[in-house]
């Protein structure tokens, strides 16, 4: 744990940013995709981009050129196939939603007695009547972006009545899910993602399959009524759960909403509980980003670089001199220092062809440098490159020195 504790110290602030903002990306992404085509032809872009990247630091350049092109044409391919779901996603993203969960669930979500009843009574009440019906709960994953339609705001108390009558069969609500927010209910008419999976049950409809769908993607609740064999059943994580009665159905809420918010929690409980709710995604979501961050900043790419790392260009290799500076007072370098390194540079070939080898420096900065050894990775932060030209390696790739303090004999400069 210290170890861990002394590697983040030693890591920047703009850094440790950085790999937030992507964390808390990559998550999302994946959140609203999982479970989906769009997901798992996303894996496979991720794939490709991988492999790409694998062949080219191998220097298999014929190889790397296929890849290249096979994954600009899978990546094409993704945004074009489902660019109607990612636009109702970019359009339903609410900067301040996940602020606002988390400032639900630091205080008490009133459930009373009366809702969960009133939901008990009216789903039972439509299952004997053979009218269809399936009603969702939010819990900790914010759900309206998976949402395909949010439908209408009613915001009106959970009554008996008012939900028998929203699924009344010819009403403009029927086919579409109920959704109850604390103790009333906030929309109607809402249009849920249809479950993928095949191994649902032939007589399982599309209420079902759509109360799977929302479940597999987010933490939900759904409770499903069945138009055809009046059966009355609550979903969570994609499970179906059959319910008799309506005292069986209202122990179920109980025990899945309102268990979730006791007053006697404390603060520190229901933040350990966001924190360890999905923690397997969010830990593997922290690890992709980490490796991706390594490998930026191992390669320190710039904005106006990045092209160059998409064509396949050529490579050349340049033998350039190495050159220190800001050597803190009292410090000199050894005489065993390397002066010289190899490096590889990819371009266009009319770009390296018109280039001015010669101004090219490797510059290692040592400020903050303590007295003893010191391992520096070269990397584009260390030389001076014209757009379009990207650092591809250098040998030796790390540099190894090892300062000493000054004597009397020392020289005054390196």
């Amino acid at each position: 744990m210290e170890s861990v504790i002394g590697v983040l110290w030693k890591v920047p602030w703009n850094h440790l940013i950085d790999i937030c903002v992507m964390w808390f990306l990559g998550y999302q992404v994946y959140m609203r995709f999982r479970g989906t085509q769009a997901m798992r032809l996303l894996v496979r872009v991720l794939i490709v981009w991988l492999a790409y990247l694998t062949a080219q630091t191998a220097g298999l350049m014929l190889t790397s050129f296929l890849l290249w092109a096979l994954w600009i044409a899978v990546l094409i391919f993704f945004l074009i196939t489902f660019q109607g779901e990612i636009q109702r996603i970019l359009m339903r993203i609410n900067p301040m939603r996940p602020v606002g969960v988390l400032l639900r669930l630091a205080r008490h979500v009133h459930l009373p007695d009366e809702t969960l009843t009133a939901v008990s009574a009216a789903a039972f009440a439509l299952a004997s009547k053979r009218i269809g019906a399936i009603i969702i709960w939010e819990r900790l994953d914010p759900i309206e972006p998976l949402l395909r339609s949010p439908g209408e705001i009613i915001d009106a108390e959970a009554r008996p009545a008012l939900l028998e009558t929203l699924f009344i069969t010819g009403t403009p609500y029927h086919d579409g899910a109920l959704y109850i927010q604390e103790d009333k209910i906030y929309r109607a008419g809402c249009v849920l993602p249809l479950s993928e999976n095949t191994e649902l049950g032939a007589h399982y409809g599309t209420r079902h399959r759509a109360a799977v769908g929302l479940t597999e993607r987010s933490d939900a609740l759904a409770l499903v009524v069945s138009e055809e064999r009046g059966e009355v059943s609550a979903v969570e994580h994609g499970e179906i759960t059959p319910l008799e009665s309506v005292e069986a159905l209202t122990a179920w809420l109980t025990s899945h909403l309102r268990g979730r918010e006791d007053e006697s929690q404390s603060a520190a409980h229901r933040l350990r509980e966001i924190v360890e709710h999905n923690w397997r995604i969010k830990l593997a979501a922290l690890a992709a980003v980490a490796v991706l961050w390594a490998v930026a900043i191992k390669q320190k790419e710039s904005p106006q670089n990045i092209f160059a790392t998409l064509g396949p260009g050529i490579e050349r290799a340049y033998t350039v001199p190495v050159e220190y500076y800001n050597l803190p007072p009292g410090l000199s370098l050894g005489p065993d220092r390397m002066t010289r390194v190899r490096i590889r540079l990819k371009a266009e070939a009319d770009l390296l062809n018109f280039i001015d080898s010669g101004r090219f420096r490797i510059k290692i900065n040592l400020s903050g440098a303590r007295d003893g050894p010191l391992d520096h990775v070269i990397s584009t932060r260390d030389i001076d490159l014209p757009a379009r030209i990207r650092l591809v390696g250098a040998e030796p790739s790390e540099i190894r020195l090892r300062l000493g303090k000054k004597t009397n004999t020392s020289a005054s400069r390196p």
